[in-house]
């Protein structure tokens, strides 16, 4: 399963979607995410309203809590396919304020290529034909 950005940090900052995040992790054996989600996570938890911290320091916390859990950071499929899959649902669902974010399109594109689900509660990648947990 391909564990997003949102899915990182809510766990990480025990937000109220913590719970069902959790419990569908723990039914995977083999969970992964990619460099880009993990960016920003760390880009999200260095705010001053989550970790207050330097970049460098969320990297340290994020690496360690996916280390902890058993999820990898690795890179998946070709570079060519992952960009046409990004591309390909932005044209169908956007980008931008009310769409998809950049970074949600290539979250996307990596489940795709990896024929994974996707963990993630985020509303319009819901509403893409990504196959999604909880």
């Amino acid at each position: 399963m391909f564990v997003d950005a949102c899915a990182i940090v809510s766990m990480m900052a025990g937000e109220d979607t913590a719970e069902a995040y959790e419990t569908a992790l723990l039914r995977d054996d083999a969970p992964f995410t990619s460099p880009l989600a993990a960016w920003e996570a760390i880009i999200v938890l260095s705010r001053p309203d989550q970790l207050d911290c330097l970049y460098g320091e969320a990297e340290g916390a994020v690496v360690e809590w996916l280390d902890a859990r058993g999820i990898d950071i690795r890179e998946s499929g070709s570079p060519r396919e992952l960009l046409h899959y990004a591309v390909a649902v932005a044209e169908r669902h956007g980008i931008g304020r009310r769409y998809l974010s950049n970074f949600d399109c290539f979250h996307y594109a990596y489940a795709r290529v990896m024929e994974q689900p996707l963990l993630t509660l985020d509303q319009l990648l819901k509403d893409t034909d990504a196959d999604t947990l909880p």
